[in-house]
């Protein structure tokens, strides 16, 4: 009778079918160790496993303060801990979840929403979209703490984009900018001009910014490009400094261009009239356009600039004195002045035109622009974007022009004839334009049986025009010198209406 009560007791207690408690699984880290880490930086690989000894792991929830749960199905990550001070120390969290889940999707719960495949895309899950089964979770998490020491960023000017040896008041500056922390920790650039000691030296710029442009005491308004800002940039020598600074208010090392022991040359303008000089023949231009406007008009032009954006130039290079940027710093400079004479040989400088000339007239300037157009020339489309003209003429009209041969005025008699020069090199392979709906033309070339018709020669683009054309180099139909003399006196004096 005992043994048979003893034999009832022990079996009351469980039956053989009756299904075990599911046990949570275990969770891991690569790293377990007796004592806190070694400050390191803020870009962390973690690495973590789990195990689950009646089933398996579907996936894993981590955090950072053991509140906010993150689900993900693999075993590492790369966080970038963002540093709020100069130095800071991160706990993390992880829990490995099992497979024994109940079998229906949960929207809520201690680990946040399960996850689901969204497959019809409507942002919510519905019956029959798969899902991620929370089962049982690590109820005591694998822990490390990780103190972060913060590393400052580090900061260097563009190797393309030196500052030339010589600008006007305008000069653009661009910079890249990099943090081990993650380059979102950069919080702020500061910039300053000669002086970094002085109170107010130095001018903050947000962290987003990658170059700026200074002017020399201009007002910055709401329509100018954020990158705008003001500086003192008198005429004479400078250094342009820059540091950046990260979230945690660490500072990089201050950089300079020009480099050490180097400066960079501010001139200011002399006039309103500016010279661009696009030619790279070396033949009499100078000379020619000298003559010409220090007497034209009684001097009025005499107090000019001269900008030779061809010097240094190659098939691959902008020429030496061009800065980095066309726009904005190029454009800006030549804003300077309200009249523009731009010369140039048989491959004038289209890109730099495209991208300035239109910005120029469109603020109320106004140009005069000379070149040949040999078969050759590149980009077409350029020239037509800031020129009065549909396109040039496919192929040139004769091989080469002789001496003594003739532009003459089609609709004008103030615009004298121009004749070609026998002096210099052979002009060679000239083409006339196909001037807009709405320009007026002002040459033709002089009929001939070398050619067919009177190629168009010079345009202009309205009654009162702000763009003059001449399809040709006109120191090379300079003769005699008073023609040219009057036809510039004529542009600039009558159609520009300079006093």
């Amino acid at each position: 009778m005992l043994a048979f009560l003893v034999f009832w007791q022990g079996c009351s207690e469980r039956f053989t079918n009756e299904p075990l408690e599911n046990k949570a699984p275990e969770t891991y880290l690569s790293l377990q160790p007796d004592v806190s880490l070694r400050r390191t930086s803020s870009q962390q690989h973690i690495r973590w496993w789990g195990a689950d000894e009646d089933g398996f792991v579907v996936g894993f929830v981590f955090s950072f303060d053991s509140l906010s749960w993150h689900f993900t199905p693999r075993n590492d990550s790369l966080f970038a801990l963002r540093l709020n001070t100069t130095d800071t120390t991160y706990s993390f969290f992880v829990s490995a979840i099992d497979n024994g889940g109940n079998g229906r999707y949960d929207a809520s719960g201690p680990w946040g929403t399960e996850p689901y495949v969204d497959l019809n895309a409507n942002g919510r899950w519905d019956e029959g979209e798969p899902f991620t089964d929370f089962g049982a979770a690590d109820p005591t998490p694998a822990t490390l703490h990780y103190p972060i020491q913060n590393t400052p960023p580090v900061v260097s000017f563009l190797l393309s984009a030196n500052v030339p040896d010589t600008t006007y008041p305008i000069a653009t500056f661009q910079w890249n900018a990099t943090d081990f922390d993650g380059n979102g920790t950069i919080d702020s650039f500061y910039i300053a001009v000669d002086d970094t000691l002085a109170e107010n030296a130095w001018q903050t710029l947000p962290g987003s910014f990658n170059r700026v442009t200074l002017f020399h005491n201009r007002t910055i308004t709401p329509a100018d490009p954020i990158t705008y800002r003001s500086a003192s940039l008198p005429e004479g020598l400078h250094v342009f400094y820059l540091k950046a600074k990260d979230v945690a208010g660490a500072f990089s090392a201050t950089i300079r261009m020009p480099d050490e022991n180097r400066t960079w040359y501010v001139r200011h303008p002399n006039g309103d009239f500016l010279i661009v000089d696009d030619y790279l023949p070396s033949d009499f231009s100078t000379s020619f356009y000298t003559a010409m406007f220090d007497t034209l008009m009684d001097g009025r032009l005499g107090s000019r600039d001269v900008w030779d954006i061809k010097k240094g130039a190659t098939a691959i290079k902008r020429g030496d004195n061009m800065p980095p940027l066309i726009n904005p710093t190029f454009t800006e400079s030549i804003k300077l002045f309200k009249y523009i004479f731009w010369y140039s040989d048989n491959s004038p400088s289209l890109e730099i035109a495209q991208s300035s000339l239109p910005e120029f007239v469109k603020a109320g300037g106004k140009v005069m622009f000379s070149a040949g157009l040999p078969e050759n020339v590149s980009g077409q489309g350029s020239l037509v974007d800031f020129a009065p003209i549909e396109n040039v003429e496919p192929s040139f009209f004769t091989n080469r022009l002789n001496a003594s041969d003739t532009v003459e005025t089609s609709s004008d008699p103030a615009y004298p004839t121009l004749v070609r020069d026998n002096l210099g090199t052979i002009y060679a392979f000239p083409r006339g334009v196909i001037p807009k709906v709405n320009t007026r033309v002002l040459y033709r070339m002089q009929a001939s049986p070398r050619w067919a018709g009177q190629p168009i020669m010079g345009v202009k683009d309205a009654d009162q025009p702000s763009f003059v054309m001449l399809a040709l180099i006109l120191h090379r139909f300079g003769t005699p010198p008073d023609n040219a003399a009057a036809l510039l006196r004529k542009v600039y004096k009558d159609e520009f209406g300079i006093p």
